[in-house]
């Protein structure tokens, strides 16, 4: 009697590579597709399928978690995971393996080595891939819930367009830094704040942060503030103000924070680990204002504003927003390196370079670092960020109004800085570009 065919769950929201997924296991095993990781979860549930192929970027329900689900106490016994993605930091890698991932495969792939990793995980010939040892997963010592997210559209549409502007607070990437020579523009990590009418939307809560909520409880003076955080990534130095942003400590104000799940944890958790006493002397439970941690599955309507994410090249989860408010549109993309500077040139690299650009592409102002110099770069290649030269060709494809360059590098001075930026220009005015570029400054406001 012949034994029944293996089944496999491709998950891939990329049609292109879903498809053809689907036509080289096809001959071999019984396969099925699904559209993102939500997709995914739920056909896992109702076929019991015996792998599961999935990305990791992916709306909805990224890789991660669709592996934890898979992995978890209601998930599916036995059932193995290939991970494939053209990330292929290490820090995703180990990941992966950490969310219940039982091997990685870096995109574009052979035919050849998809096969022989799928026979190998299913134990038909080649051996199964060594997984990786997991790292300790921290998380999974809190247990406290995430609060529920405070109402969505908090101030509702006016019978006019609200006024509209954008603020810096902290433009440095990678950590803070404080001297005299780089005064010019600031020294406080990642922290932009959208005004639109009252309502502040802020990205990121880098240090800056700090200095954001000294000024809002100045303005309120006493009123209720109620806001918006986005939250890119939590890499330190994207959240490291966020136990001293004033506001938090008033039971009247309340926030909601975005982001997308954790790769091994809710957003909630993460924040609440973050502010543990090993390394605040105040926990999150303790902070006075209404809190929502939202994690994001598509856009979000605010009343006042639309915001959509995008997921961005770094190591690790991380994502960038696209806000369309009152007739105008800002696009905030921080760490991101390109796909094809990464990988190398190929039909899905510049595929997905070219998504990058159309998220951001009609934007009256796009905010996107530029962290290194070419020479810089070489000897930095696989941290997750961008150079001059990228944000260039970013400008002359996309051929957005504005974009300024932002998450310094902290050894850069005033003096680099105008230097860089003005070859950023250069670039732009030879590539036949017309963006207007310009480099972040903290304290810098936009009107838009």
């Amino acid at each position: 009697m012949t034994e029944p065919r293996k089944k496999i769950l491709v998950v891939d929201d990329d049609e292109m590579l879903r498809s053809l997924a689907a036509d080289i296991l096809s001959p071999e095993f019984e396969v099925t597709v699904a559209v993102d990781g939500q997709d995914g979860w739920e056909k896992a549930q109702a076929w019991r399928p015996d792998l599961v192929v999935t990305d990791l970027m992916m709306p909805r329900m990224h890789g991660y978690e669709l592996c934890g689900l898979l992995k978890g106490k209601d998930g599916l016994p036995g059932v193995k995971v290939l991970v494939s993605s053209s990330k292929n930091f290490s820090t995703d890698i180990s990941q992966a393996a950490t969310a219940g991932g039982d091997d990685y495969l870096v995109k574009p792939y052979m035919p050849e080595e998809l096969l022989k990793r799928v026979r190998g995980l299913l134990g038909l010939g080649a051996a199964a891939a060594a997984k990786p040892p997991p790292e300790p997963d921290l998380l999974t010592t809190m247990r406290r819930a995430a609060p529920a997210p405070a109402e969505l559209k908090m101030q509702p549409p006016s019978d006019g367009p609200l006024p509209v502007y954008v603020r810096f607070w902290g433009t440095r990437g990678s950590c803070p830094t404080s001297n005299a020579k780089v005064a010019g523009y600031g020294g406080n990590t990642a922290c932009v704040e959208l005004r639109v009418g009252d309502t502040p939307l802020i990205f990121d809560c880098g240090t800056g942060l700090r200095e954001l909520g000294d000024s809002l409880r100045t303005e309120f003076s006493g009123r209720p503030v109620k806001g918006h955080i986005f939250v890119g990534h939590t890499h330190w130095d994207h959240i490291q103000g966020f136990p001293f942003f004033v506001p938090f400590y008033n039971p009247a104000n309340k926030f909601n924070i975005f982001s997308v799940h954790g790769a091994h944890g809710s957003l909630g958790r993460i924040f609440t680990q973050s502010m543990s006493l090993d390394y605040f002397p105040i926990p999150l439970s303790s902070l006075g204002a209404k809190l929502g941690f939202v994690e994001m599955k598509g856009s979000i309507d605010l009343g006042i504003a639309k915001v959509t994410f995008q997921h961005m090249n770094h190591p690790g989860i991380c994502i960038g927003f696209r806000v369309e408010t009152q007739g105008r549109v800002v696009t905030y993309m921080s760490d991101h390196e390109p796909f094809a500077k990464l990988g190398g040139v190929s039909d899905l690299s510049l595929r997905q370079d070219a998504e990058i650009v159309a998220f951001a592409r009609g934007s009256d102002l796009v905010i996107r670092e530029a962290q290194y110099t070419e020479a810089e770069y070489a000897i930095r290649k696989g941290w997750g960020h961008a150079t001059y030269d990228d944000a260039a060709k970013f400008a002359i494809e996309s051929g957005v109004k504005r974009m300024a360059v932002t998450h310094h590098d902290p050894y850069h001075t005033d003096e680099m800085l105008d230097a860089n930026i003005e070859y950023c220009r250069g670039l732009i005015r030879q590539g036949g570009g017309v963006t207007d570029c310009f480099g972040a400054r903290e304290g810098m406001r936009i009107d838009l």
